[in-house]
């Protein structure tokens, strides 16, 4: 190796400190961007600006067309808390080893790298509004900001005072946690006159745009988590005035075929309603009353993200800021019979994701593969250069600055069901499912769909003697990509 002379060494090491010296670090040359984010609960990748133009969601399209839009992004898992746990982590959640619902990740991991512990570390005012974790108050230690929502789901005062009295006689019962939960449940719809801070979702937007005045001459890190339209579906009058009952059509209730039990669920959390019965399919006029909710209570949801985003103009933030809009997992609407999340499938797994930020592109549409761990490392690259080590998730950067780009081979995803985990690969075209033991890493079953025509497939095509070559290929690179071991699998209690 060519090595300098002595004398050669000491002038460029001299000339080394002086630039140290007089040239400004990263820090001071680079000036923070803010970082905004929403969070929408239980949504589906329908809406304008994916091409469902009966639905009506102009804030969020607007929000599309000043950013990239990805057609075919993958949460984790279906369900609110580990999704949303992956999400903050960046981690996958074996990585996190949360896969449940009731298990705070700061109750299992107090150390784990998160963005508000990230972007608190990075001198930034870190707040939280509305439901970002699942469990609300999770990693508080880090919010500089974490006031706790309403927690009232319904606005008509006769429907409180009736969830009210059920709950005081269920308590006078001693009744079960889980009964005492269904007893604070109402109907799965309501319409009310009321204005939309009548509802959490317009407190949440309310207390997310006071948290912009007071903080708009700091760097922020903002979640604002929206919880419609999750049921149950409520909301103002006027935004179901949007819709016309019947302007929706009821989907085929037909399963796939030789779809395996275990992929399926029983939709345990609608029927703890009131209204819904306890087994049995709905009936077609109750079907096109939920859906009808669904659409009102995504509307509602859009006009909150328009007012957060009307302030963040209005206070001239908007070039400065980084702005992410996703959904926590899909959802069913009554497609193949079924509803909510719960599963693996397609229509529960995509979710719609939106990037707009500065410098980058504008009212473009990409069709790589990406994932929800990919959110952290994409947000702190851009805001900091840096990505921490912990991430399991890649920077999106590359395909924000040319959306045509490929990013991933595929998308993994994973649902567990009793003492099985089921792990999911979305490639191209292909939809490839696992059923495995967590204490044999036997596979238990398969499932294989093709999604080159649609996201609903009529057949699992995974027994089928034709396609046992692929089945083959695709096996090795689910077990290769998700390092399946049934050591660091946690099951769910």
């Amino acid at each position: 190796m060519k090595r300098f002379s002595p004398f050669l060494s000491s002038i460029l090491l001299a000339f080394a400190a002086a630039m140290l010296l007089t040239s400004p670090s990263i820090a001071e040359t680079t000036e923070k961007k803010n970082v905004l984010i929403f969070f929408i609960d239980d949504l589906r990748p329908e809406l304008g600006c994916y091409g469902a133009d009966y639905i009506k969601s102009p804030s969020i399209d607007s929000l599309a067309n000043e950013g990239v839009l990805f057609e075919r992004a993958y949460c984790q898992q279906a369900l609110c808390a580990p999704s949303r746990i992956s999400m903050m982590s960046g981690q996958y959640p074996d990585s996190t080893g949360i896969c449940d619902l009731f298990t705070p990740l700061r109750r299992v991991n107090k150390t784990a790298m998160t963005m508000p512990l990230y972007f608190k570390q990075n001198g930034y005012t870190t707040a939280s509004f509305g439901k970002v974790y699942h469990h609300l108050r999770d990693d508080k230690a880090n919010w500089s900001e974490v006031p706790q929502p309403p927690s009232e789901n319904y606005a008509n005062p006769e429907t409180l005072q009736a969830i009210a009295q059920r709950t005081k006689q269920a308590k006078d019962q001693g009744v079960s946690v889980k009964e005492m939960r269904l007893a604070a449940k109402g109907p799965a719809t309501e319409i009310y006159e009321v204005d939309d801070e009548g509802y959490r979702d317009g407190v949440v937007a309310k207390q997310a745009i006071e948290s912009l005045r007071n903080n708009k001459d700091n760097p922020f890190f903002m979640c604002v988590g929206f919880a419609k339209p999750h049921l149950p579906f409520a909301a103002p009058k006027r935004y179901w005035d949007l819709y016309q009952r019947d302007q929706f059509t009821v989907p085929s209730r037909e399963l796939p075929k030789d779809t395996p039990r275990v992929a399926i669920t029983i939709w345990g959390e609608l029927r703890s309603y009131l209204g819904i019965p306890d087994e049995g399919e709905l009936s077609d006029e109750k079907t096109k009353e939920l859906m009808h909710g669904y659409a009102a209570s995504v509307s509602f949801a859009d006009a909150q993200v328009g007012k957060v985003m009307d302030e963040l103009d209005r206070l001239g933030l908007r070039e400065d800021t980084i702005v992410v809009l996703w959904g926590d997992h899909g959802y069913k609407l009554g497609d193949y019979g079924l509803w909510c999340k719960h599963t693996n499938l397609e229509l529960d797994a995509r979710v719609p994701m939106i990037i707009s930020a500065p410098g980058h592109a504008v009212g473009q549409r990409s069709q790589a593969l990406v994932e929800v761990v990919d959110l952290f490392p994409t947000v702190a690259s851009m805001a900091t250069g840096e990505v921490p080590e912990s991430c399991d998730g890649r920077s999106l950067e590359p395909v924000l600055e040319n959306p045509n780009k490929e990013f991933r081979p595929f998308a993994l995803s994973q649902y567990p069901r009793g003492a099985v985990m089921g792990y999911s690969m979305r490639t191209d075209r292909w939809r490839y499912t696992e059923w495995i033991k967590a204490s044999t890493k036997e596979v238990t079953v398969r499932e294989l769909y093709d999604h080159q025509e649609t996201q609903t497939p009529t057949v699992n095509l995974a027994n089928a003697p034709e396609y046992a070559g692929l089945v083959s290929r695709l096996s090795k690179q689910l077990n290769a990509a998700a390092k399946i071991e049934a050591s660091k699998v946690k099951m769910p209690k």
